[in-house]
């Protein structure tokens, strides 16, 4: 059985760290908090997958980085391995299948349209809504995705961009495999990660959240003023239709639906 003070000192992914709490490490380890942003924009902005070659480190950092990040210490940094990178015909569109340190898969999907390059995110290996028409509904929820398995996606997105010689991310949607709102918590700090200026800076504007109905978490959205988009999928116009497709329309009827998108 794992014990608490046994899951405390397991390793974490530098990439669930939002900026603070990177500072907070560093204060932690007695290194000045200064150096968090040459350690972030070299994690987030310059896409490294380590930092054995990061000459821009003054000394304090590297030392940091050697002692703590690496197989067998305190940090590493998400990587998840593809399996799949699927092409569509006319080549605007690819499809990633990454596998988690876990052994689950997810779909991370990069879309071009009119110069425009947006990633669809899985925010959940599985997903607990059971929508009849969706394969991921259909295959049971596994678990929440933690928020670096959500910022890795775009890493090895803009990664996969990169070696292609083309443009950069532009947008992004939640609208993978999951519900992003039944994994809100999680969510919500990836996109803080993702939307850090010092980093990969994709702005809140171009990040649109999909849903199927999650009531507490569109109210939450609002309550919270979350600066993104918002995306509800109907899938019917009646109650009786709605409820066949969706069954968490059974739980959070189309009325109540309506008055939290109002909100």
């Amino acid at each position: 059985m794992t014990t608490d003070a046994t899951a405390s000192t397991a390793p974490r992914s530098l990439l669930d760290l939002t900026f603070t709490e990177l500072e907070r490490e560093l204060a932690a380890s007695g290194v000045s908090p200064l150096h968090a942003r040459a350690l972030w924009r070299s994690l987030h902005h310059g896409l490294k997958q380590d930092f054995s070659d990061a000459p821009e480190f003054l000394p304090p950092l590297r030392r940091w980085v050697t002692e703590h990040v690496g197989v067998g210490r305190r940090f590493f940094i998400e990587a998840p391995v593809e399996t799949a990178d699927i092409a569509s015909g006319d080549g605007l569109t690819r499809k990633f299948l990454l596998r988690l340190a876990d052994g689950q898969s997810i779909e991370t999907v990069v879309m071009g349209f009119k110069g425009r390059l947006t990633a669809c995110l899985s925010t959940q290996a599985g997903c607990a809504m059971g929508c009849v028409f969706c394969a991921t509904g259909q295959m049971g929820f596994v678990r929440h995705l933690r928020p670096g398995e959500i910022v890795a996606q775009v890493r090895h997105a803009q990664l996969a961009l990169r070696a292609a010689g083309g443009e950069g991310l532009r947008n992004l949607v939640l609208m993978g495999m999951g519900e992003p709102l039944h994994n809100y918590d999680a969510v919500m700090t990836a996109l803080e990660i993702i939307t850090d200026r010092r980093g990969l800076n994709l702005g809140p504007s171009k990040i649109t959240i999909s849903t199927v109905g999650v009531v507490p978490g569109i109210l939450r959205l609002a309550a919270e003023r979350r600066p993104y988009h918002l995306a509800v999928s109907l899938h019917g116009a009646t109650e009786e239709e709605r409820a066949a497709l969706v069954p968490v329309s059974q739980r959070w009827p189309l009325g109540e639906l309506m008055a939290a998108c109002r909100s």
